[in-house]
Order: C-alpha cells, then structure tokens, then sequence
C-alpha cells in the first residue's frame, strides 16, 4: 500500500514545488518532476509485481523521496503560509513604486533559495533511508525482577518483531534473525507482531520461523498489520498448520506454561486491539476497552498461585494491564522506537511505552525498536533482534 500511497504523496508535492520553486511553472519543470517520479515508483513498481524483493539503491531511493514528499506536505503549506504572509506585511509596510527590473543574480539567489528546503529534504531522506536499509543489530537486554524463581535465573529470550515482510524487507531478514537467535542460544524465540505485510511471501516466511532451534521453539502473537487489508484468515491458517508440528505457535488472548528447571513459567499472549472491520485507528478510550477484554479473556482462568509470568504484547500500552495481573515481564514491539531518535530519545513520542525498558512495581517491560519496518527510514534506532536475559533480584 505505501507504493500507492507515496505515489499520492508525490502529487500533492508537485503543487507545493510548483508554488516554491519558478523553474517548475514551465513545462520544462513539470518535464523534470515527472522523469524523477518515474524513475523512483518505475523500479518499484516493477519489483513490487514481479515479487521480487526489492533492490538496495531501488529502496534507499524509494525510502528518501517516500520522506522527502512528507516533509515538503508538512512543512510545505506552512512555509507558503509564511512566506505570503511576510510579502503582505511587506507591500503594506512599504511605499508603492515600480519595483526595478530583477536582475541576473537577484533572480539566481532567488531560485537558489527556493531550491534549498527541497534539497535539505532529500538529503535528510537519503541519510535516514541508508540507515534503514542496514543491517540489524543484535541487541543484548538484562531484566533483573525481584521474586524472580531462582531455577529460571538466567532464562533467555530472543525477540523477533514488526519485520514487515514484502517490499522493503525480504524472508532473507527473517532467516537471519532466526539463525543469529538460535547462535545466541536462547531458550525460547518469541515474534511479538506485524511478521509480514505482503502475503505472496506467506510460506516462504513461515519455513523461515521454523528454522527456530530453541529448546521451547517460537511463540507468537499477532499485531496490527496481519489483521489489516485482508490478511488476517492467510495468516491464522499459516499459525494453524505449523501448530501441529509443535515448534511456532500463535497465542490469541491465551497462554502456554513452559518447564524450566523444573519450574513452571506461563508465557501469556494477548491479541491486538482492533475491530472486526480492521480500521486502524481507534481512539485510546476504544483500544483499552479492547485491551481490557483481552485481559479479561488471557487472566480470567490463571491459576493463582503461578509466580513467573511472562506477556507478550504487541502493543505496548497493555503493559499496565499486565502489571496489574502479576506479570514478572511483557515483551512489545509496534512503536518500531519511533524510527527517530535523538541522544537515544524518540524524537516522537505518540506513545507512553516508546523504546527500550520500562517499569511499574515489580513488572519491567521491553519494547523493541523492531527487526524490520513498513516504512524503511531509520535515525538514531536500529533494526534489531532483542536477546532477553531475566536475573532474579538477589
């Protein structure tokens, strides 16, 4: 969908660019635009149907001009708002008289200065589409939880989340987060959401996940995107069949206990809060509700006396919920961190649970910056692969 979406983004574009730049009020201009639109959406668009993943300098310039039409929408009307507005004040502030004739250089600064923003932007674009092309990192985490049992000291988890499998990210990324999980040697893989965006790579994904060669295998829930555009019967009936072999199984607002050392640790997985029609946006008031119910559903029926729990969210926002249900750990993704940080802070934070490690009481949650992306611009948060090591507070 972001091919069509981006696709949208660069005629809105077009406009602001015609309004801030002269050379685009010609037909030359218009000429110039639309050969730099073919030549990003035409490799696109032939590599999206064709099914073939696409190529690095194909989505590190897809990526850069995808940014650059959003930052020209978002900065665009406001700057022409400006800039009319400092023309008005200036007419009125000054006499009327015949203004001289614009000369050869006046006219070059001019156009100079109208083709800086652009510039600025695309350069931005670039820089944060390589940084999101790159490889992901493996990212080592301790969670040291008081009341922790002791026999589950030490007790390892490898995250894999929000890989977004299809256009900008290829079952190549998925092999490779598997196997650096399983050189890790952790003790259970857990996907926590958003796995695949394109479902023409649904089996090849799949085979991908279960190269897992952890002791308890893969646990799995789902996240916003396998619910949106239609994918969400493909994809339980993926979960369904590769359940019976035992080694990647989904958990829907439902848990599974796992024998460590002798000692029993619950690992409860919670759905993702959407409606039926798969609409995206919910306000926050509808998505708790949602989230409540899932709760309701995942804690209603626990037994009372389990001391090690662990959640897996692909949402952050229910880790109040699951503090408030004695989960020792829950293990989110969705935010992908923002995708842009400075000095390790998300540089938008529409979320409370963001990056990295929080806590309430005696509950920690982690949410990772993501394996992959929908959208590939990253600064300041790297794609990562998480491997989880939980301590018992001496």
């Amino acid at each position: 969908m972001l091919l069509y979406e981006t696709a949208g983004l660069s005629i809105i574009s077009f406009f602001i660019l015609r309004a801030l730049i002269l050379q685009l009020r010609s037909w030359r201009g218009a000429f110039l635009y639309s050969a730099a639109v073919l030549g990003v959406y035409f490799p696109w668009a032939l590599q999206h149907a064709l099914h073939v993943p696409l190529l690095p300098f194909v989505a590190v310039t897809a990526g850069a001009w995808s940014f650059s039409c959003l930052v020209w929408i978002v900065f665009g009307f406001p700057g022409l708002t400006i800039i009319g507005l400092v023309k008005w004040v200036r007419r009125s502030l000054t006499r009327r008289r015949e203004r001289a004739p614009q000369s050869i250089d006046e006219g070059r600064r001019q156009i100079l200065g109208s083709l800086a923003f652009p510039a600025l932007s695309i350069s931005l674009g670039a820089w944060g589409s390589v940084s999101g092309s790159s490889e992901f990192v493996v990212k080592k985490v301790q969670l040291t939880i008081r009341n922790w049992p002791q026999p589950l000291d030490g007790f390892r988890i490898g995250q894999i989340t929000d890989t977004h499998v299809g256009d900008f990210v290829s079952v190549r990324t998925i092999i490779r987060a598997v196997d650096a999980l399983n050189h890790a040697g952790v003790h259970l893989q857990v996907m926590t959401g958003d796995l695949i965006d394109d479902l023409y790579y649904l089996e090849p994904t799949f085979d991908a996940l279960e190269r897992c060669q952890a002791r308890y295998g893969m646990l799995a829930v789902l996240g916003n995107h396998e619910k949106m555009h239609f994918r969400l019967g493909p994809i339980l009936d993926a979960y369904g069949a590769r359940r019976t072999r035992g080694l990647v199984r989904l958990l829907v607002d439902e848990s599974e206990v796992i024998h460590h050392n002798g000692t029993p640790l619950r690992v409860i997985g919670v759905d993702y809060p959407m409606r039926k029609d798969a609409h995206h946006s919910l306000r926050r008031p509808e998505r708790l509700a949602l989230m409540k119910k899932s709760a309701e559903r995942a804690f209603g029926a626990l037994p009372a006396d389990d001391r090690a729990r662990l959640c897996l969210s692909h949402h952050p926002e229910f880790f109040p919920l699951a503090a408030k249900h004695r989960v020792s750990a829950t293990i989110s993704g969705h935010t992908h961190g923002g995708q842009v940080a400075l000095f390790g802070q998300p540089l938008i934070p529409i979320y409370d649970y963001m990056l990295g490690r929080y806590t309430l009481e005696d509950s920690h949650l982690y949410v990772s910056g993501g394996t992959g992306h929908w959208w590939p611009y990253r600064v300041g948060v790297p794609p990562e692969v998480t491997v989880i090591t939980i301590r018992s507070a001496v």
